[in-house]
């Protein structure tokens, strides 16, 4: 999955930022990729400049990087993440986009 979206052509990230909802989307719809390090270079700059201009978008980075964290933590063991454990997560993921999304 490389995917490109505009972040704008000449334009810093603050004013690229200025109602661009899809670019958001397109951000916080790879922010996985992005803090796993799945991303070619280009893009990595790309969600980074985003970030620093977008506060509602850091926070998701912030609150996701969190997350994975605590799962990580919590599952210190070999074994996989339980699968209840999973859908919970992805189900507080969903609602948090769909929060931001507004």
């Amino acid at each position: 999955m490389n995917q490109q979206y505009p972040v704008g052509s000449g334009e810093s990230a603050a004013e690229s930022h200025s109602g661009s909802h899809a670019e958001c989307s397109e951000v916080l719809h790879r922010i996985y990729e992005y803090l796993d390090g799945e991303m070619q270079p280009a893009d990595v700059a790309r969600v980074a400049q985003h970030l620093e201009a977008c506060g509602p978008c850091l926070h998701e980075h912030d609150l996701d990087r969190a997350v994975k964290a605590a799962v990580r933590r919590s599952n210190s063991t070999d074994q996989a993440c339980p699968d209840q454990l999973r859908v919970q997560i992805r189900q507080r993921i969903t609602m948090v986009r769909l929060e931001l999304d507004g």
